[in-house]
């Protein structure tokens, strides 16, 4: 009886000793190579790709990633980086990091995510190109490069039989394996795209595809690395910066800023001047006439490719909201907002309350109403004001259930111990205020009732009158307070961000502080007419 091996099993046992020959032939390649960071793995095999100095994102984002390859780690890594638009974060993390992971083995089954599947496998076709075409890749390692026996344009595997997938968000991957491995390394790669600047429907959606389905595709072992550029205060890459299991870090464009506003300001004149024919040619002799000056100070990320002149032109020409969201990490959008940026400068910070306050307030949005399904934050904040009329405010904002909510709200009224505690009481809510007063009792707070507030007036109305105070610098909020800060931001972004409810919130209480004090009726002191709003 005559037994025949199958054609699978030939070729993969060829394979195998095809590999181990290598190995002995050659006993500083590839294993001499496993000792190199990436970038310098990047210059030697993508020479074509790595031929400027690497930025301090390159060099961070290469420190993290060899980390990875420790063999005692147990569970996987979550790392995610945001950088200038241009700033070679693919390269570094999409074209050389999974090339090489492939190459050398380490992670058998690899996904590239972008926003759109086509721009995946767009990332998956540089790679494949450098497998079949690289030749310093495929001489050292031969056992990996060349085409394999799958090739698809969403799906590759090696002839070392490692596999590389390419998907887009929201595409279904539930429970998706390579044989015995589900997926050991993701990329994300910009999964959001500048469509979800403006929609709030579309960057949630992202936000729950991502973590109800992308990151429960893998196993505890799995690296993560999200790349992204920072699109929106709310993108779901702002959000993982203060995401608890994230090592992040955002890298500028411009680090610091030069030191000569003056001078640049005129180089601006120069260089928008329209009525003048050579209108480039005159700033660029200005900057270069004043180039010590206009220089000094400034810190860049990547010199050697974006000089200072370069950048500050690309801020002028694309404008400075699409500047700042491209390439300093800073997503305002200036001409949708309220208020301009001057009015949160470092002025509105403070660190310890106030020893002596004349009043204190607390208000409750519950975010419990029609709107539930947006997943909204409860809002509590607390306000104190001062004898000259300046107003303190510390907020905490979270999504909680209504018992935890109770709960909080009574520790909160413990340590803060308010003059008044104002719940919204619209629709529903009413009940709230029922369970806070029951759990005051029980608790033996017998001087604190929560007064119900119901708003009969627009909501953008009654957060607008937070203006004044904001111009008149009267407001300061309680720094290294992540959710005070969570309230800066959505007041920065009032009305075009995807939350309100802590301006919501800090207005209710503001208009308890009005009322609680014209009830005293001490006109004498003025302070009525601080808080008067006209």
């Amino acid at each position: 009886m005559r037994w025949e091996m199958p054609l699978s099993a030939v070729r993969r046992l060829a394979r195998e000793l095809h590999r181990a020959l290598s190995n002995q032939e050659r006993p500083n390649a590839p294993r001499a190579r496993q000792d190199l960071d990436l970038l310098a793995w990047g210059r030697e095999f993508l020479p074509d790709h790595f031929t400027q100095p690497p930025s301090a994102m390159h060099q961070w984002l290469s420190d993290q990633l060899h980390a990875l390859r420790e063999p005692h780690r147990q569970s996987g890594v979550k790392l995610n980086v945001i950088g200038p638009r241009g700033g070679a974060k693919s390269t570094v993390g999409t074209l050389a990091y999974v090339l090489r992971a492939a190459c050398e083995g380490w992670e058998p089954y690899i996904w590239i995510v972008s926003d759109t599947r086509q721009q995946a496998q767009i990332h998956l076709e540089n790679i494949k190109s450098e497998l079949i075409g690289n030749r310093r890749l495929a001489e050292a390692y031969p056992e990996s490069c060349g085409r394999g026996p799958r090739w698809r344009n969403s799906a590759i595997e090696l002839p070392n039989g490692i596999a590389i997938e390419a998907f887009g968000t929201g595409q279904r991957i539930r429970g998706r394996r390579r044989r015995a491995h589900r997926p050991t390394l993701i990329v994300c790669d910009d999964v959001q795209n500048d469509s979800h600047i403006a929609s709030a429907l579309q960057r949630e959606s992202t936000d729950r595809w991502f973590h109800g389905t992308l990151l429960k595709a893998g196993t505890h072992a799995t690296h993560i690395l999200n790349l992204a550029t920072a699109l929106h205060r709310d993108a779901l890459a702002m959000q993982l910066l203060a995401t608890p299991g994230w090592q992040s870090k955002l890298f500028r464009a411009i680090e610091k800023w030069p030191d000569h506003d003056d001078l640049w300001q005129e180089w601006e004149d120069l260089y928008c001047e329209a009525e003048l024919p050579d209108a480039t040619e005159k700033a660029r002799a200005f900057y270069e006439k004043h180039q010590a000056e206009m220089d000094h100070g400034a810190e860049l990320l990547w010199p050697e490719v974006e000089d200072l002149y370069r950048l500050m032109a690309m801020r002028v020409e694309s404008g400075r909201t699409a500047f700042e969201r491209e390439k300093q990490g800073s997503p305002v959008d200036p001409d949708r907002c309220e208020w301009p940026e001057s009015y949160f400068e470092p002025h509105i910070w403070f660190d310890e309350w106030p020893s002596h306050l004349v009043l204190r307030t607390l208000a409750l949005d519950p975010s419990k109403g029609g709107d539930a399904a947006r997943g909204d934050y409860s809002a509590f904040v607390m306000l104190g004001v001062d004898a000259n009329g300046l107003l303190y405010v510390e907020a905490d904002l979270a999504r909680r259930p209504t018992p935890q909510m109770v709960t909080d709200g009574v520790a909160i009224c413990q340590r803060f111990r308010p003059t008044v505690f104002g719940v919204e009481s619209n629709q529903w809510q009413e009940l709230l205020a029922d369970e806070f007063l029951a759990e005051f009792r029980r608790q033996g707070l017998l001087d604190l009732r929560p007064a119900g507030i119901n708003n009969t007036t627009n909501k953008q109305m009654r957060i607008r009158r937070l203006g004044p105070y904001l111009s008149q610098r009267r407001l300061r909020f309680r720094r290294q307070s992540a959710s005070t800060n969570l309230l800066v931001d959505q007041l920065r972004d009032f009305p075009g961000g995807a939350h309100d409810d802590g301006p919501d919130a800090l207005e209710m209480a503001l208009r308890l502080a009005e009322s609680d004090w014209q009830s005293r009726h001490q006109p004498d002191d003025g302070l009525g007419d601080h808080l008067h709003v006209g």
